[in-house]
C-alpha cells in the first residue's frame, strides 16, 4: 500500500470510530423507556394507615325536649281531624276519654322519605314502651295534599305497617288546626308532638327522630310519672 493508500485507510478508520462513540452514547426510544420504567415505580408513594382521612366523629346523642318536658304546655286542638274513610282503627286523639297516658302526634307524609322511614321506627317505639309498662301511644296526622297518593302508600303497608292515619286536608281545616296547635302552616316534614292525658303538648320535635332518641324519650315518661 502507498503512502495516498494509507492515510485514506487511517482517515476511515478515525471516521468509524467516532460514529461508534456516537452510537455508544445515543439514547434510543427503547434505551429510554427501559431507563425510566422503573424510575417511576421508584417514586411511587405507598398509601399507609396514616395517610387515609380519619373517620368522622360520632354525633352525641341529642335530648329530646332538651331532657325535660314544658310545664303546662300548650293545649292541642280537640277537634279531630278527617280520617281516612279506607282506614279502620284511627287512633283517638290525646284527651280522649280513658286514656291517661302520653300521646306521641307524628306529623307526616306519603311524600316525604324521613317520614316514611321512620314510621316503622315509632310502631316499634309503641311497642317498646308499653312493654315497660308505660302507657304510650302514637298517632299520625297526614299533611298529604293528594288523598290518591296517600291511600296507595296505606294499601301498601305490610301487615304490621301503618295502617290508619288522620288526614288534614290541605286548605282553612289544615290551616287553623295547626295554628291551634302551634304548628307553623306548612311545616318542615317530619314534626311531633308530645301530648299528654289532659291534652297539654310538653315537647315539640322538628326532624326526624332517630333510634338514639327512644332512650331520651323512655327517661322523660319515666320522669313524668315519678
Amino acid at each position: 500500500m502507498n503512502g495516498k493508500g494509507l492515510l485514506c485507510a487511517l482517515a476511515l478508520a478515525a471516521v468509524a470510530c467516532e460514529s461508534d462513540k456516537k452510537h455508544e452514547g445515543e439514547v434510543t426510544a427503547e434505551r429510554s423507556q427501559a431507563v425510566q420504567a422503573p424510575a417511576t415505580q421508584a417514586v411511587a408513594t405507598p398509601v399507609t394507615a396514616s395517610a387515609t382521612a380519619a373517620p368522622a366523629p360520632k354525633k352525641p346523642h341529642r335530648a329530646l325536649c332538651d331532657g325535660k318536658l314544658e310545664s303546662g304546655g300548650q293545649a292541642v286542638p280537640q277537634k279531630k281531624p278527617m280520617g281516612r274513610k279506607a282506614a279502620e282503627g284511627v287512633a283517638d286523639l290525646p284527651a280522649e276519654p280513658g286514656f291517661s297516658g302520653f300521646t306521641w302526634v307524628n306529623f307526616w307524609a306519603a311524600w316525604c322519605v324521613p317520614c316514611k322511614e321512620e314510621i316503622p321506627r315509632l310502631l316499634t317505639w309503641q311497642s317498646r314502651l308499653k312493654g315497660q309498662g308505660k302507657n304510650f301511644k302514637v298517632t299520625f296526622v297526614s299533611l298529604d295534599d293528594d288523598e290518591r297518593q296517600l291511600g296507595a302508600f296505606l294499601g301498601n303497608q305490610p301487615q304490621t305497617g301503618l295502617k290508619a292515619t288522620y288526614w288534614l286536608r290541605e286548605g282553612k281545616e289544615r290551616t287553623d288546626w295547626l295554628a291551634a296547635a302551634g304548628v307553623d302552616p306548612d311545616p318542615d316534614l317530619p314534626q311531633h308532638l308530645l301530648v299528654d292525658a289532659k291534652g297539654k303538648i310538653r315537647c315539640r320535635v322538628r326532624g326526624a327522630v332517630d333510634d338514639s332518641d327512644f332512650e331520651s324519650l323512655s327517661s322523660l315518661l319515666s320522669k313524668a310519672g315519678d
